[in-house]
């Protein structure tokens, strides 16, 4: 295969390429993904945009910022600035916790977050913990920008609402209610750099009486995409937590799967684990949530 290589410094320049590259382009973040795939000629493509030098503007794109209730994470972040980050670690420490058991040190100062999302693995580590945080993805074109909800971005194995001429810029986290806690939690075939078995990220956020205000139990690895357990979700919105509430969370995040057999576990065996880690990280959340007021 013979390629072009290209390094825009504008995200003009960068779309303008990719227009006229008439989806014969392939974007390089971190490259992480995209090297082994064209290596094995899993994608043909005529030409190689690495968005690593971008500037001006387009620095919104690698850097973490604070914008009127929003955390911004510009999809050039590496997974090693989001686990360094103060912000997230404040904000949105599920996230950091997801970016920490994404492969080892050099995978994380390459890959980046948006290069994770856009790569649309139904195993992708970030995706269950932005889900439940209600992230959305800030996408740019020769015609403009639009957002849509991550909720909405995947819509199967490799493939996402991303257009041929699209790029993600940017990616949107509403700061969570004070009252907030959230976990990550993954089983993989060994303890590091493996590809996740099963993946889940619990959010609860509490009102002035205690009950649950907001709920969100974010799943990966158990089906064609990452996902949310919506009827998990709804059981728990308006409850006053209680081991028996989330067991019965988790029994219904169960049955919202539909995972597959490959190399690393049977169907069965993720169906299974399915309920045991959205019970344990509901009720790590939890935990968090009473250390932090114990009335």
């Amino acid at each position: 295969m013979r390629l072009e290589y290209i390094a825009p410094t504008s995200v003009d320049e960068a779309l303008e390429r990719l227009q006229a590259a008439g989806g014969r382009a392939a974007l390089a973040a971190g490259g992480t993904d995209l090297i082994p795939a064209l290596r094995a000629e899993a994608r043909q493509v005529d030409l190689v945009i690495d968005l690593g030098r971008l500037a001006g503007e387009g620095a919104r794109y690698s850097t973490i910022r604070l914008e009127q209730g929003t955390l911004c994470l510009g999809a050039g972040v590496t997974h090693t600035q989001v686990i360094e980050s103060a912000l997230v670690q404040q904000h949105l420490p599920a996230l950091a916790a997801a970016c920490a058991e994404i492969g080892g040190p050099p995978v994380r100062n390459r890959g980046t977050l948006g290069g994770n999302l856009a790569n649309a693995s139904p195993a992708a580590d970030s995706a269950p913990p932005l889900l439940a945080y209600d992230a959305g993805l800030l996408l740019v074109s020769p015609a403009g920008e639009r957002r849509v909800a991550l909720q909405d971005f995947f819509l199967g194995p490799r493939r996402t609402l991303l257009k041929p001429d699209e790029l993600i810029l940017e990616i949107g986290v509403p700061l969570p209610p004070a009252a907030t806690a959230a976990s990550f939690i993954k089983l993989g075939r060994r303890s590091a750099m493996a590809i996740a078995v099963v993946s889940a990220a619990a959010r609860l956020s509490l009102d002035e009486s205690g009950r649950v205000s907001q709920a969100r139990l974010a799943l990966g690895s158990v089906a064609p995409i990452p996902l949310r357990a919506f009827a998990a979700e709804q059981a728990l919105q308006g409850q006053e937590l209680q081991p028996a509430l989330l067991q019965a969370a988790a029994e219904l995040a169960r049955q919202a799967v539909q995972p597959i057999s490959d190399v690393r576990a049977s169907a069965e065996y993720r169906s299974r684990m399915v309920e045991v880690l959205s019970r344990r990280a509901l009720h790590t959340a939890w935990e968090a949530l009473q250390r932090r007021d114990p009335a």
